[in-house]
């Protein structure tokens, strides 16, 4: 939740400082694409795992993975050809560019350690919740509270909180306390009701089975932060001999010839860790 609140933030701020030297080719987050957002939240992810990390190591971490994905410079931004005008050495970017990744980092500091509002929110109300008497009828099961998606549309996906919870048109589902208050406080999408349950409906229930597939996911998510700090760590590496050794020991025997630039070699170690994790 947080890390794309923050995402969004700072994606408005670049908008508006490019506006400020008469750049209005940044499009507003809704129309920016699935790809523009990924990219921003790996920003945010990699700041908060690197929080020494300097922008440009970061560039040099974006540089890196452009360069293993097959992009190269170009003086506009092409994503079908992989074109990008920033597919450079740091040195050789404009201010307006470096200007960019300090705002971009600043933001990520100034807000990185703030609470996230809804586990804050959920948290308090599981406390109250547990301090109170019981309603009748309300929970069937020991912490956790009934709850109806009432929304207009026939289906619901939480592509928000990471819960991996999805609900069909008047569905409900008997929910942990801290998920259910979270989603209530959505009042036009749902609402706390009393459960009853068939035999038929408690053997097609996947509720356990959609929570547990969402931890899951947030698991990726942390492994995902520990991969950005190994490439923020081999993006710093100069030595040729250190980046073959490397990337024997920590790449499942990744073999790499230093007839190599520094650069290639950091590359191909970089794919290998976006594919197969920094374990591998």
């Amino acid at each position: 939740m947080k890390v794309l609140v923050i995402a969004k933030v700072a994606h408005a701020i670049n908008a508006a400082y490019c506006l400020s030297i008469g750049d209005d080719s940044v499009p507003a987050w809704e129309e920016a694409g699935e790809q523009h957002h990924a990219s921003l939240v790996a920003g945010v992810e990699m700041h908060l795992a690197n929080p020494n990390a300097t922008p440009e190591q970061s560039h040099e971490s974006w540089l890196t993975q452009k360069v293993a994905d097959g992009w190269v410079y170009g003086e506009e931004k092409d994503a079908e050809k992989k074109i990008h005008p920033c597919c450079r050495p740091y040195d050789e970017l404009p201010p307006e560019q470096k200007s960019k990744d300090y705002l971009f980092r600043a933001v990520v500091h100034a807000l990185k350690d703030l609470p996230d509002a809804d586990e804050a929110v959920a948290l308090a109300l599981a406390k109250a919740v547990t301090a109170s008497p019981a309603v009748s009828g309300m929970p069937t099961k020991a912490g956790h509270i009934a709850v109806k998606y009432i929304g207009r549309r026939p289906q619901w996906s939480d592509h928000l909180y990471g819960t991996g919870l999805t609900f069909d048109e008047g569905q409900v589902r008997n929910l942990p306390t801290g998920v259910a208050r979270t989603l209530l406080r959505h009042c036009d999408l749902f609402k706390e009701c009393k459960l009853v349950v068939s035999n038929e409906a408690a053997a097609s229930d996947n509720t356990q089975a959609l929570l547990e597939q969402g931890k899951q996911q947030q698991a990726k998510t942390e492994d995902r932060k520990e991969d950005f700090a190994v490439i923020d760590q081999v993006n710093q590496m100069q030595d040729k001999d250190a980046l073959v050794s490397f990337a024997a020991t920590r790449c499942n025997g990744l073999k790499l010839a230093k007839t190599q630039k520094v650069e290639t070699m950091r590359a191909k170690i970089v794919e290998h860790i976006n594919r197969f994790g920094a374990s591998a």
